[in-house]
């Protein structure tokens, strides 16, 4: 997707919410991974979706997604902007953007499409498989917001705390005996498998610039 204005334009026939917090996160929607099936498979994206004849405006149209991916209904959406996707086969799609404030948790919505909802900061989203117009638009929303406060305002401050005691001295380091003469240390590498009684499981998304397998889902593992 692309493009710098503003605005809903009337011949988009998509839409898509933008949505954010108080603490400058925006939620983003991992989509399943089913390559030919689907737009961006495996990529975080919005929530949205096409127009339907039962739509009868574009803000209908992101309500009605919202409430049948997440069973999510924001109190308040504004356009944003106009954005535009370019398919494998060269066309483009017009996406009208909403901008939504939300402070819930994702993982007590009820996800009927894709793998999962998360929170990202803008500093976060170097890390994801997302499309670079994605990661723009979210940008470009966030420099419009008010410069979030890290804490009070200074003040007069409290009493001096008292000085803490001294560390207890280390204990004595653990004597080990060298190994035998011609020993070869071997790498070996430990995997942890997390399931629950439900029997989901513990995944992590590994970080796309990793040496083994980026951007693919593993169990926890370490050398």
């Amino acid at each position: 997707m692309s493009g710098d204005a503003l605005q809903v334009e009337p011949e988009a026939a998509n839409a898509s919410a933008l949505i954010y917090n108080d603490r400058g996160e925006y939620l983003l929607h991992l989509r399943d991974y089913f390559p030919g099936q689907i737009w961006e498979p495996g990529m975080w994206s919005l929530l949205g979706g096409g127009r339907e004849p039962q739509d009868a405006t574009l803000e209908h149209t992101v309500r009605r997604e919202l409430a049948e991916e997440a069973g999510l209904d924001l109190a308040d959406l504004s356009p944003f902007a106009t954005e535009y996707a370019s398919h494998d086969d060269g066309t483009t799609v017009p996406i009208a953007v909403y901008a939504g404030r939300w402070n819930g948790d994702p993982r007590e919505l009820r996800l009927t499409e894709g793998v999962m909802l998360a929170w990202f900061t803008p500093d976060d989203l170097h890390r994801l498989r997302i499309a670079d117009t994605t990661s723009a638009l979210v940008r470009r929303h966030a420099a419009g917001l008010p410069r979030m406060q890290s804490g009070p305002e200074p003040g007069p401050g409290p009493e001096p705390a008292p000085a803490p005691a001294p560390a207890p001295a280390p204990a004595p380091a653990e004597h080990r005996p060298a190994p035998p003469h011609g020993t070869v240390p071997h790498i070996i590498g430990v995997h942890l498998y997390l399931e629950r009684p439900d029997g989901t499981v513990l995944l992590g998304l590994r970080h796309p610039e990793s040496a083994f397998a980026p951007s693919t889902w593993h169990v926890l593992a370490v050398h």
